[in-house]
């Protein structure tokens, strides 16, 4: 890729180059040889890892050669001040532009797509459906939803959980350990779905969660989620906290017994998630979290850049 990046430089002598997460090493290797400015956007938290054998000198490798890069990037983009925080730690805040991510699903919902997803999805009319979008990782804490859906199912017999992610020996994995705990029935693993469905299972579904533990910037899918307009329930954590609060969401301590209480109230209290997600749109709009603003903000980003090189 930087070999690739360095000869597209030389060929059309670019005004500037944009590097996303690990691209942005490349930018700044193939800016570096070819002094061509760079723009590096970091949209992830800096999650700790614990690599072993070899892989501890290539992920060392890795970071030297990221923070080299943010370091000397003309500028550094995060998607929250979480993410300007570390940025300082590298002498990187005088670079720094804050540009909030956006929801990923822009597709208007037809109702043939709603009522497809009715159909794959409910199995009765009476039925509660709770919908989980993320991979099977315990930072993104798919085991705390795991571990509450007993507790929910003793208080609502008839509620079906939804967990979108994963591959098929994955789910193959949590099929069995679900079993063997004895719900595996009321658990669908649709796998990996297009972004059509995807934003029709959610606007279907009564009850959105959000069990992510570590990290401190928003997941993107808490962001599709505002938009669908159904009600969250989200452990209060740094990563949720980002963009929820008590004003649009049910926070919970990130305890089984507990997530599970949130899920069940908002079961049972359609008016306080038809409010919660009226104020959860509120908060896409109060904070400018538009592709038009989106596109403002980069323009601005790239003007400073070619200002000051």
């Amino acid at each position: 890729m930087a070999a690739i990046a360095v000869a597209a430089c030389n060929r059309h002598a670019y005004a500037l180059m944009h590097g996303i997460d690990d691209g942005g090493i490349v930018t700044g290797l193939a800016g570096r040889l070819t002094k061509t400015p760079w723009v590096y956007e970091r949209t992830g938290d800096f999650v700790p890892e614990r690599p072993r054998g070899l892989s501890r000198f290539w992920h060392a490798v890795h970071r030297l050669l990221e923070r080299r890069a943010l370091r000397h990037a003309s500028a550094v983009i995060g998607n929250d001040t979480g993410m300007v925080e570390l940025f300082s730690r590298l002498n990187c805040r005088s670079r720094a532009c804050v540009i909030p991510d956006i929801p990923a699903i822009d597709e208007e919902i037809s109702t043939a797509a709603r009522n497809l997803a009715m159909a794959r999805y409910r199995t009765s009319p009476d039925q509660k459906l709770i919908t989980c979008v993320g991979s099977y990782t315990r930072f993104q804490g798919l085991d705390l939803f795991f571990n509450a859906m007993p507790h929910v199912l003793s208080a609502c017999p008839h509620a079906r959980f939804v967990v979108v992610g994963g591959d098929t020996a994955e789910i193959r994995r949590m099929n069995e350990a679900l079993d063997r705990a004895g719900i595996a029935d009321s658990v669908c693993f649709p796998g990996r779905i297009e972004t059509v469905e995807l934003a029709a299972l959610l606007s279907v579904s009564d009850v959105l969660v959000s069990p992510r533990r570590a990290g401190v910037t928003a997941p993107i899918k808490v962001l599709d989620y505002l938009k669908s307009g159904t009600p969250i329930v989200a452990a209060d954590t740094p990563a949720n906290r980002a963009i929820l609060s008590a004003e649009n969401a049910v926070m919970t301590r990130p305890i089984p017994a507990e997530f599970a209480e949130g899920i069940v109230r908002l079961c049972e209290s359609p008016h306080l998630g038809a409010e919660l997600a009226r104020q959860g749109r509120e908060t896409l709009r109060r904070e400018r979290r538009s592709p038009q603003a989106f596109r403002q903000a980069l323009d601005h980003c790239y003007a400073y850049v070619l200002s000051t090189t």
